[in-house]
């Protein structure tokens, strides 16, 4: 009969299907049902014959791009425990037992991964001292997520039609990201999640988180995606669809991040668009003349309209308005530096900075709430895990920026070869504005990208060329 040739042939899918099903049920209804799901997959890799190097591959994609998600993947009453975080372990498990290795993959940029291991083994060192045991295991995990994503970046994005097929699902989710955005401003709903929810500002309802708790966090994101997003949409083989594009996401890229009042994002942003200009003017110079005077254009004209003055005073109020948040971080930032010298260097223990800082902002130990963010990575890393972890921390982002730079420089300034270092660019931006970075996805996986393009396009192809 034709139905039971049809369960005979796709068997096995319906089993998997079944079994998730039940699995994902677990989860919702059952407490602490998520660990059936390592179960589940545990059972599927020892029952079903399954083309491991396959799945695992696509699995990395599925933990690179669930990261933007977070806590909106997350199990129902354990936000915490969200699919990013679930499927790390999985992934490892199954790569270490069950994949064949290519460690050539990492022949060119080995030297990266050891410096943050040596980062990670730093932190670790401060066990021995650390007040507080479980921020430090907090603290190691997110610079183990950091190191797992930089990997997986540079390990399966191994060829430029790889990354292409990444930059081009990742500017679909960029414009779906920026859509939720004009919406939040436009309407001052925001998704559940959203910091903007609980703050108590003027301006904090019409401005855009997105996926992210804060609007900084927000802005950062959209900046060290930018670059790649806008050189994915130049690939576009329509002319008019790919002016449009790059005319569209550029401006709601813009007034978004206006939006956000986030000052070094502005910058970072302006910066981007400059270079990326500069490297098109070349081979698209009557487009880019006909594209700033355009712009030019639309600004004169409209300079008198109410929308345009709100967007130039909010950039103004961005710059000007801030004196006692700069004052806050300047205090922050001594506070730091003090307990530095304290420790004679050696650190106070991973992740015990922002219980220190609130012992120092508020003159005396909490019972709760006790958490102060630093404000600065630079000074972070330095507080926690003393010179042990700073200077290979250090080493890995100069390393990256020389050859980020050497690249650029190789390839005459063209807009592609920019990447990653704008990427980079705004990294830096980001760790010094934000009031965390260890604990964001985005810019982990940004940092990975960026290395794993270098890899392909600027250390793999040098050592070919030398070796010819």
């Amino acid at each position: 009969m034709p139905i039971i040739n049809w369960l005979q042939l796709h068997t096995k899918l319906i089993v998997i299907i079944v079994g998730l099903t039940a699995v994902l049920e677990a989860c919702v209804f059952l407490p602490n049902g998520f660990l059936a799901l390592p179960l589940f997959f545990v059972a599927a890799f020892i029952f079903l014959p399954i083309n491991m190097e396959k799945f695992t591959t696509a699995l990395s994609f599925v933990i690179l791009f669930s990261g933007f998600f977070g806590s909106y993947l997350g199990i129902p009453g354990n936000e915490n425990i969200f699919l990013f975080r679930l499927l790390i372990p999985i992934h490892l498990f199954l790569f270490l037992f069950f994949v064949k290795k290519d460690w050539l993959r990492l022949r060119y940029v080995r030297a990266f991964l050891f410096l943050f291991i040596a980062f990670l083994i730093g932190m670790m060192a401060t066990g021995f001292w650390a007040p507080q045991l479980g921020q430090s295991m907090r603290y190691l995990y997110f610079i183990f997520e950091w190191l797992y994503v930089i990997f997986l970046c540079v390990y399966y994005v191994r060829n430029e039609n790889i990354y292409q097929m990444l930059a081009k699902w990742l500017t679909v989710l960029y414009i779906g990201i920026l859509m939720i955005g004009v919406w939040e401003c436009l309407t001052g709903n925001h998704l559940s999640q959203s910091g903007s929810l609980f703050y108590e500002t003027t301006t904090s309802a019409f401005q855009p988180t997105g996926f992210q708790f804060n609007t900084n966090d927000f802005a950062s994101l959209l900046t060290i995606f930018f670059p790649i997003v806008m050189m994915s949409i130049t690939t576009w083989k329509r002319k008019f669809i790919m002016l449009s594009g790059l005319l569209g996401v550029g401006s709601i890229t813009l007034y978004l991040v206006i939006m956000t009042n986030s000052r070094l994002a502005m910058l970072v942003l302006i910066l981007e668009i400059f270079v990326l200009l500069f490297g098109w003017s070349k081979i698209w110079s009557f487009v880019a003349v006909y594209v700033l005077g355009m712009g030019a254009l639309l600004v004169s004209t409209f300079h008198a309209s109410g929308f345009v003055q709100k967007l130039l005073g909010m950039v103004t109020n961005s710059f000007t308005d801030k004196g006692d948040s700069t004052s806050e971080r300047v205090q922050m930032y001594q506070a730091s530096w003090n307990m530095i010298k304290e420790s004679h260097f050696m650190g106070i223990g991973a992740g015990n900075l922002p219980i220190r800082l609130d012992e120092y902002m508020y003159g005396f130990e909490r019972v709760s709430d006790n958490y102060w963010a630093p404000h600065n990575y630079w000074l972070e890393a330095l507080a926690n895990g003393g010179l042990l972890a700073f200077i290979p921390l250090l080493a890995f982002f100069i390393a990256y920026h020389i050859v980020a730079i050497r690249y650029w420089m190789t390839e005459k300034y063209s807009a592609s070869s920019a990447i990653p270092l704008l990427i980079g660019i705004a990294f830096v931006a980001a760790s010094i504005g934000l009031s965390s970075t260890i604990d964001k996805r985005h810019l982990s996986l940004g940092i990975g990208i960026g290395l794993a393009l270098l890899n392909i396009c600027y250390l793999q192809k040098g050592r070919m060329k030398q070796d010819d």
